[in-house]
């Protein structure tokens, strides 16, 4: 009524009564009574939204009024929790069941079994008992004309939450996959990474390989092509100068350029941009020596 402008003034009979929240509380102050065109009115307690002292007094009002709510959803839940382990029933009865006009010993209603219902209950076990699903028989049941509580459908869950009362089902227990700790030792799995290199792994095949054995960037995330490029030369003096010594006595012992190749390659001394060597970059690099 304020938006389509047939009314400028909102009167509740206590503040709480419009909302106890303090954010809610906030947004109706900024977007509605902060400014003249829109007046709020508590006929207990007044409120004066027009002034940084009458907000104030009101958010400190709301403030006592969402503890008061939050207080009492605490009492709630404990009060809930201590009768739940006493074995007391509570919430809306169980399919087959309802509450009693009869008291017990504690002025609590009584549960009584509902003919009607604890047939069809019967008939859900034997229809479970014949091997058909919850779902064939939440269809068949319907399908039947037999009406579910409060005239609705059948659904399977509910054939579920029956038969598991009955005791005639279990429900599954789905517990969360172990989270993995993955290792981010780098010197490690650059070790790893220099054997799965020799055996002529490409740099994906070696990161996803450093995955499954538990190996991790040092920045966490998946290994890439770059990150394992740079992984195959951590740790090792990898320096064009001792490449090249490494290569000249190599070439001094007798060693073809392939087998210089190779060589390099298994002893984690690798060409600058990575990857492996070859015939033709070992001949260059000797060249250029």
């Amino acid at each position: 009524m304020l938006e389509r402008g047939r009314a400028d003034t909102i009167v509740v009979a206590k503040l709480d009564r419009l909302t106890r929240s303090v954010r809610d509380l906030c947004f109706l102050v900024e977007q509605y009574f902060a400014r003249d065109r829109f007046h709020l009115l508590s006929v207990c307690g007044m409120v004066n939204t027009h002034s940084a002292a009458g907000r104030m007094q009101m958010l400190t009002l709301a403030n006592y009024a969402q503890f008061e709510r939050e207080i009492i959803s605490e009492r709630t839940r404990e009060a809930m929790h201590h009768m739940r382990a006493q074995g007391i029933a509570l919430g809306t009865p169980a399919y087959g069941l309802r509450y009693s006009n009869q008291l017990d010993d504690k002025g609590r209603r009584t549960m009584v079994e509902v003919p009607e219902e604890q047939a069809v209950v019967r008939r859900v076990i034997a229809l479970h008992a014949d091997g058909l699903g919850h779902r064939a028989i939440a269809e068949k049941l319907t399908a039947e004309g037999i009406p579910a509580r409060r005239g609705g459908v059948w659904h399977g869950r509910v054939i579920g939450v029956i038969l598991q009362r009955a005791g005639q089902h279990t429900p599954r227990s789905y517990k969360r996959p172990e989270k993995r700790v993955f290792v981010c030792d780098q010197d490690e799995a650059a070790d790893h990474a220099r054997v799965l290199h020799a055996r002529g792994l490409s740099l994906r095949k070696i990161g996803a390989a450093l995955r499954r054995d538990g190996y991790a960037p040092p920045r966490g995330g998946e290994w890439h092509a770059a990150t394992v490029r740079a992984l195959l030369t951590h740790g090792t003096d990898a320096s064009r100068t001792s490449v090249l010594l490494r290569a000249r006595t190599l070439r001094g012992d007798g060693r073809s350029y392939r087998e210089i190749a190779a060589c390099l390659t298994r002893e984690g001394l690798l060409p600058p941009r990575g990857g492996r060597w070859h015939p033709a970059t070992v001949a260059d690099l000797l060249a250029s020596g």
